[in-house]
């Protein structure tokens, strides 16, 4: 049997939200729906500013009882934790950081394949959803009772070495799947990156919905989160300029890793709008590359 890829978010943040109020209040401050959310399932969701801007974005997985477990790859714990409980007034909803005994894991399977794979670890069970951060199937796990370093030798066990973490962005720019807080932050708004799949447009009032739905309706965004290729294995520096044609500066790069196998690199770029084409040829770091076509679903 081939072991799945896997990787322990190295400072991976789990809130738990429980109280009457938590799914009510939770649908108002995330931007997907919820509402229907059952003990099981799982959805993708980001925390964002009045602007649109992402302040945490999550793995929501339901728990019986109206309690949610919010898991994010990255990011300060404290200003994460601050942003969701934001919003906070009168709701009978509290908000905790449970990440010192709980562990955040990818593995580049389906939950059918993974489930088995990780079962026994952690307390009660792990929790699993899927998301395919770098491979076609892939699945979110959230196992309690320990953190990542106590739960890391049993995983080491079962799935194989784990993925490095220049090997694990690599990936994700290959299959084009931002992160919090890489690519998707504070500088952007969440419909910049591409996250559609963690963004309703059909639910009502959320915080930061006025600036996702104008977008949507105008039906085009002043910048789009891009990715390319460039020729030659290239240190790239976070905000290095992108530059097309005669020396136009497009864009800037956010995050950057090298694929020693093919001697290339994979750049995510954020990219002006209306300045660029799939295909076209641009410059980074002085080394000539080219602009990626989008992946299906963005």
């Amino acid at each position: 049997m081939i072991t799945p890829s896997w990787r322990a978010a190295p400072s991976g943040i789990v809130l738990k939200a429980s109280g009457r109020d938590a799914r009510r209040y939770l649908n108002s401050r995330l931007s997907n729906d919820l509402r229907s959310l059952q003990p099981g399932q799982s959805a993708q969701a980001a925390a964002l500013t009045a602007q649109g801007r992402v302040e945490g974005l999550f793995t929501v997985f339901a728990l019986p009882g109206d309690t949610f477990l919010l898991a994010c790859e990255g990011g300060d714990r404290a200003e994460v934790l601050a942003a969701v409980r934001r919003f906070i007034v009168a709701d009978r909803v509290t908000i905790e950081d449970i990440s010192d005994l709980a562990a955040f894991v990818h593995v580049a399977d389906s939950p059918e394949r993974v489930m088995p794979l990780v079962a026994g670890i952690g307390e009660g069970g792990p929790l699993v959803a899927a998301n395919p951060r770098i491979s076609a199937a892939g699945s979110d796990c959230i196992i309690l009772g320990a953190d990542r370093a106590a739960v890391e030798p049993q995983l080491r066990e079962r799935l194989g070495a784990p993925l490095g973490d220049g090997q694990y962005l690599l990936l994700r720019i290959q299959r084009g799947t931002p992160s919090f807080p890489e690519e998707a932050n504070g500088d952007l708004i969440v419909t910049e990156s591409g996250l559609y799949d963690a963004v309703s447009f059909s639910k009502g009032c959320y915080v930061g919905q006025e600036v996702i739905e104008r977008s949507d309706a105008i039906g085009k965004l002043p910048r789009a989160l891009e990715r390319i290729r460039l020729d030659g294995e290239v240190s790239v520096p976070s905000g290095e300029r992108i530059m097309k044609g005669a020396g136009e500066t497009i864009g800037k790069a956010l995050s950057a890793a090298v694929d020693q196998q093919r001697k290339e690199t994979f750049v995510f770029a954020l990219l002006r709008s209306g300045t660029y084409g799939t295909g076209d040829s641009v410059t980074c770091a002085g080394v000539v590359g080219e602009i990626l076509p989008r992946p299906v679903g963005r």
